[in-house]
């Protein structure tokens, strides 16, 4: 039987409580704070969605020094797409609705109008390919449905007390934004059973924090598969997400204990040249020369 939104509030009551008791436990009188992080959040520890799922408990742990700009490709093309499939009339043209959207620049998102303001012709050309293709991405996931909200965001939540923030994305709803049955989640991260619950966890317990209402599914769909995957809700969805919340919190208080893991992330990853686990799949041995 579904829950109904009073039973999906007290699932989500819960688990920010044992959040809150567990990060107790774990940090003592560590990382108090009050009101919201500085705009460099210095001394504030982040955990976003992609962390949650992170395979390298070191490059978590040792943060980048400088903080990426909010105008990545990626962040970009994705508010976009999702203005385009929440504001078109279902007569209008995805090109048309993205004509309109840019030339009304005063009400985008301040960062993203100051990206975009400077880009010449070539640029704002590759950024509209690159919308065009979301759009159609996402809506072959969901058959082109017409009763979902694309009224998606990027949802910040500061842990009460604590120098501790939690940053997740979620691009369509059904059902009201206070009551959401579903969350869709449309992005490139490849399909994993384990990494669905902890995100799915993860997602419900930021994107529905002021609501205070969890929704009963996260539906995922993976860029280019045309396909969707669903995590139903529950108190141990919720409960591996708070888990996985302390885990990380704990690596980062702790960072010299994180432990190094290699994979197609070391090419990029600002650890590389002090990480031998990292070189060594990027650059590995030369082979012994032949006699």
């Amino acid at each position: 039987m579904t829950p109904d939104p009073a039973e999906r509030a007290e699932l989500l009551a819960a688990a920010r409580g044992r959040l809150q008791a567990s990060l107790d436990d774990l940090l003592g009188d560590r990382l108090r704070a009050s009101g919201r992080p500085p705009r460099d959040r210095a001394g504030w520890i982040e955990v976003r969605d992609a962390d949650m799922v992170g395979r390298c408990a070191a490059r978590f742990a040792h943060p980048a020094p400088s903080q990426w700009s909010d105008l990545t490709t990626i962040t970009a093309t994705r508010t976009l797409g999702r203005l385009v499939l929440r504001d078109r009339d279902p007569s209008e043209s995805p090109d048309a609705a993205l004509d309109r959207i840019l030339a009304g620049a005063d009400d985008l998102p301040a960062w993203l109008a100051n990206g975009l303001e400077p880009l010449d012709r070539s640029a704002t050309a590759a950024v509209r390919t690159s919308v065009f293709a979301w759009v159609a991405d996402a809506l072959t996931a969901v058959r082109g449905r017409s009763d979902l909200a694309w009224d998606g965001a990027t949802e910040r939540v500061t842990v009460p007390g604590r120098a501790v923030q939690l940053v997740a994305r979620w691009d369509a709803r059904l059902g009201s934004r206070r009551s959401p049955t579903t969350l869709l989640v449309h992005s490139p991260r490849v399909a994993d059973g384990a990494d669905d619950v902890v995100a799915a966890g993860f997602v419900a317990l930021v994107a529905c924090h002021h609501s205070g209402v969890a929704p009963e599914r996260i539906r995922f769909s993976t860029a280019g598969t045309g396909a969707t995957r669903a995590v139903a809700i529950t108190g141990a969805v919720l409960s591996t997400a708070v888990e996985r919340i302390v885990e990380l919190v704990g690596l980062s208080v702790e960072p010299d204990e994180a432990p190094f893991t290699a994979g197609g992330w070391c090419r990029w990853c600002h650890l590389l040249d002090d990480c031998e686990v990292g070189r060594a799949v990027v650059a590995p041995p030369d082979a012994p020369e032949s006699t």
